[in-house]
């Protein structure tokens, strides 16, 4: 053997250690997020830091693998020419076995482990395809009579997923206090909460809620004081009036899980963390259907702030007016604009009652307002041509009073709580 084949083979050799493998080293050892800095980690792993060993290895989460969990073990296709795809389809178009990146077959080869961006090219320790070099899809390399040879690999390309529709609409009327009646095709993402009485043996409606994905409806916590038993709600999608049923419309569904913000409380006189989640009960794994009567609310980006004056919109089958006995029935629009923090927390508004957690809107003259019944109902403004879910109906002063305006969760502050909860219980 040549001396130069020596130092390859002793190269591969030592090189689990060289790259740090967690197994076989005793010791200590700490835990912390892959965002702190100096963590290879990818794809959310947990960098597990050996205090008395120069190096670290990866906690992965579920899906992924490899040493700085840059495999994903669920994908099954690849999307533009592949160079993004980290999958594990190992076999060419004919039929050929991969050769392992890090084999010495290949260590003379432009593309390889021993690539000074073997991990930004996705190489390693395995044999999955890869497209390190930019061409049309994955390949790998193979033996081919007695040659090293590039073949393109056996995957297929991802289907063009279909671009969101969350918060557009096909009408939109802008003429619930002071607002107009509207259909649900103008407010697709409003859900009507109903709640059955045994004392009564008959069903109610309780609260709005605002649609955020086929399975999940956002509304209002304090609309659960004094039970959170999924069996005792009902949620209707596409419902124009509270007491009528049209069935080419309506969506009604069982509550498969009552989600209520684990610090919700009214102790400052306010509802704080007013904010709760309603998992809809699906059938054969999928929940609500997309129409022009149903539709989710866009979502906000965590960062986004609606500066004084954004118009928006809300919606409900509350009171018209605080004097009234009755709740609307049938479904409620009104305008209202963004009321920045500062002046909402003025004593002659709401003083110290207004926290990070909340923001307020209301009409200029102070004629539109949400009313009793509207709680956890949608605020949506418009932003970049959606609609966009910004608010939750929680609280306020009587309605439409002057320097009084509605109060509303801050959805933005929530984003993470929502996404949580909506991953860590997927559809049965």
């Amino acid at each position: 053997m040549s001396a130069k084949m020596k130092m390859i083979f002793l190269l591969a050799f030592f090189q689990p250690l060289f790259l740090g493998l967690s197994t076989g080293f005793p010791g200590r050892i700490s835990i912390h997020r892959t965002k702190k800095t100096g963590c290879h980690c990818l794809n959310g792993g947990t960098c597990r830091s050996h205090i008395y060993h120069q190096w670290q290895s990866c906690i992965c989460p579920k899906g992924y693998i490899g040493q700085a969990c840059e495999i994903d073990t669920q994908t099954q296709c690849y999307k533009d020419n592949g160079a993004e795809y980290r999958g594990t389809v190992s076999k060419t178009l004919h039929g050929i076995n991969c050769l392992e990146w890090n084999s010495l077959s290949v260590y003379s080869k432009p593309y390889s482990a021993y690539n000074s961006k073997a991990q930004q090219l996705g190489l390693g320790k395995h044999n999955y395809c890869r497209n390190p070099s930019n061409e049309e899809m994955p390949w790998c390399y193979v033996r081919y009579k007695n040659h090293i040879v590039e073949q393109f690999c056996d995957i297929g390309q991802c289907k063009a997923e279909p671009s969101s529709t969350c918060g557009q609409r096909k009408e939109k009327k802008f003429k619930i206090v002071g607002g107009g009646f509207t259909g649900t095709e103008t407010q697709p993402w409003i859900a009507a909460i109903f709640k059955y009485s045994r004392r009564d043996r008959a069903t109610f409606f309780r609260c709005g809620g605002t649609l955020i994905h086929p399975c999940w409806v956002v509304t209002a916590a304090h609309c659960f004081p004094d039970s959170q038993k999924p069996n005792d709600f009902t949620v209707a999608l596409g419902k124009s009036n509270s007491n009528e049923t049209r069935e080419d419309r309506e969506q009604m569904f069982e509550v498969e899980r009552v989600i209520v913000h684990k610090d919700f409380s009214d102790s400052t006189g306010a509802y704080e963390n007013d904010i709760a989640l309603l998992q809809l009960k699906s059938i054969n794994g999928g929940c609500s259907a997309e129409t022009q009567y149903v539709r989710p609310a866009c979502l906000p980006p965590w960062d986004l702030t609606l500066k004084d004056g954004w118009k928006c919109e809300i919606a409900g089958y509350g009171q018209e007016a605080a004097t009234s006995y009755r709740y609307s029935q049938q479904l409620k629009e009104a305008n209202v604009q963004i009321i920045n923090q500062r002046t909402c927390s003025l004593e002659e508004y709401y003083g110290s009652l207004i926290s990070d957690n909340m923001l307020c809107a209301g009409h200029p003259l102070w004629k539109e307002d949400a009313c009793k019944g509207d709680s956890g109902g949608p605020l949506v403004c418009e932003k970049d041509e959606r609609m966009i879910f910004y608010g939750i109906i929680s609280w306020g002063d009587e309605c439409a009073k002057q320097n009084k305006p509605g109060v509303y969760t801050r959805v933005t502050r929530y984003i993470d709580w929502i996404e949580i909860n909506m991953s860590n219980n997927p559809p049965k």
